[in-house]
């Protein structure tokens, strides 16, 4: 990631919450670290820094977003898309490229997905900041704008971690889409058109940690012809070349152990900023 600033730039840019490791910030301020024209970067490799590699089924390009800005610094949300090539190997270990249509074998539109975290039930609010026990609704949902595809793809959830912001995480869904502790969250309820899924579940957090993200993989597949046969189904898992994995994350939310002072959820927004800008992990 480059960057340029107006005037020399001799401070530091660091990850978020991983200050302490060398790897992840760049001292500007050191003999040679600045350059005079103002630009400079960093160098993040997949895996480090708790850098996400998220899987999309219609990435929407590259996005830059202002999380917060305090008086003198500035933080940012990037993500940078690019394209996936998948390669496959024939018997004489000649290689040939697989385009994205050909795993589908067709040219049907795909869905747009989302994970959401929302309160009390499947339809409520989308949850910003909760205590530990209350009850919530985890959503997923791959639906298409036109209506005529609606119906066509079916989905598995699976594959799921919950995050804590600094590096940790603990699988709460496996390969297979079964919960692996079913007090912590069970397996996912689908409907009958197998395009959303849903689950209850009570509030927790990491030790030490003021919040929580989700994260999982989604298997979408062609329900015509039989397409989604053991796919989405609670049994062993059958290989069928008719599926496009994606990742899906569901948002951010900050977890509080004890009631705020104060009941107004104005003053609650407030305090949450305040931690905010303390140790948001990412």
């Amino acid at each position: 990631m480059r960057f340029r600033t107006k005037r020399p730039f001799t401070g530091k840019i660091y990850v978020q919450g991983h200050y302490s490791n060398p790897d992840c910030r760049v001292d500007f301020g050191q003999a040679g670290g600045a350059e005079h024209d103002g630009r400079g970067g960093i160098r993040l490799h997949h895996g480090s820094c708790d850098m996400d590699r998220q899987r999309m089924v219609q990435p929407e390009g590259m996005q830059f977003s202002t999380l917060f800005v305090t008086k003198t610094d500035r933080a940012f949300h990037i993500n940078c898309m690019y394209r996936e090539d998948s390669q496959t190997l024939d018997s004489e270990m000649t290689v040939g490229d697989v385009t994205p249509a050909n795993i589908l074998h067709n040219e049907l539109p795909l869905p747009q997905c989302q994970y959401t975290i929302r309160k009390d039930n499947i339809n409520g609010e989308l949850l910003k900041f909760s205590r530990v026990g209350d009850l919530i609704m985890h959503r997923w949902d791959c639906r298409s704008e036109d209506e005529k595809y609606k119906n066509v793809y079916g989905m598995l959830v699976h594959n799921c971690f919950v995050e804590d912001g600094q590096g940790d995480r603990v699988q709460v869904i496996d390969e297979r889409g079964c919960h692996k502790d079913p007090n912590v969250l069970g397996d996912p309820t689908y409907t009958k058109e197998l395009n959303m899924a849903y689950r209850e579940s009570y509030v927790f957090k990491f030790r030490d940690r003021i919040g929580v993200r989700f994260s999982c993989e989604i298997k979408l597949c062609v329900k015509a012809e039989n397409g989604c046969d053991g796919i989405t189904i609670r049994k062993h898992r059958s290989v069928n070349t008719k599926v496009v994995d994606a990742d899906l994350f569901s948002q951010y939310v900050f977890v509080l152990d004890e009631p705020v002072v104060g009941e107004d959820e104005k003053e609650e927004n407030n305090y949450l900023n305040n931690i905010k800008l303390q140790n948001y992990g990412k």
